[in-house]
């Protein structure tokens, strides 16, 4: 009985040319990137107070705290969307945490998992986790998953200063494009075995 190799080969090798195409474009955001701001809550203790309601003039922090995808982003002001930490679950997901325009390109992220780590009177510390995106022209970013810390101090006052630092790190496992290529090269491996296997039984 004939068997055509060929209609196999050539649909593997689109796969694999498919798979490369998109391992190379895809590209994921990677760096770290500190805010600064005003904040206003809904008490004047953390251990009474439940959310913020407003966050004024926050801006993205110096160069040096900024690396990776955030290079060149400093000084940039930023909308961040009041939120209830109390309880943790009250407000998320937040879609978007925070937001800002830098360079004609939109940077933003969404919160999905809040956690409350430490409040007393007068300090609160909260992390999450969430989705960085960065959109804009000619950019072709992936959507990552990324870290975000909270911090504050006050001395009795509902309006205070915070700062908080999102922490964006590509996961190791491969994206679709990659698992593509390798599926595509795996059945090319199949399709030379077969031609083998065919020429021996000849």
């Amino acid at each position: 009985m004939k068997t055509n190799i060929k209609p196999i080969k050539a649909l593997c090798t689109v796969l694999a040319i498919s798979g490369f195409s998109l391992s190379v474009h895809a590209i994921p955001i990677a760096g770290n990137l500190s805010l600064a701001g005003t904040v206003t809550m809904n008490g004047t203790s953390f251990l009474s107070a439940t959310k913020f309601t407003s966050f004024e003039d926050v801006t993205v922090g110096g160069a040096s705290a900024l690396d990776g995808a955030y290079v060149g982003t400093s000084g940039a002001a930023v909308t961040v969307t009041p939120f209830t930490w109390s309880p943790p679950t009250a407000s998320t997901p937040i879609n978007p945490l925070w937001t800002f325009v830098s360079g004609g390109n939109i940077y933003s992220f969404d919160l999905s998992v809040l956690h409350m780590d430490y409040a007393s009177p007068t300090g609160l510390l909260l992390s999450g986790l969430g989705t960085a995106h960065i959109t804009g022209p000619g950019l072709d970013y992936t959507a990552t998953t990324g870290t975000w810390d909270f911090s504050a101090q006050t001395q009795g006052l509902s309006t205070f200063t915070y700062s908080s630092t999102t922490v964006i790190t590509p996961s190791s496992v491969p994206d679709g494009g990659s698992t593509v290529a390798l599926f595509g090269a795996s059945m090319i491996g199949l399709g030379l075995m077969g031609r083998k296997q065919k020429q021996s039984l000849a």
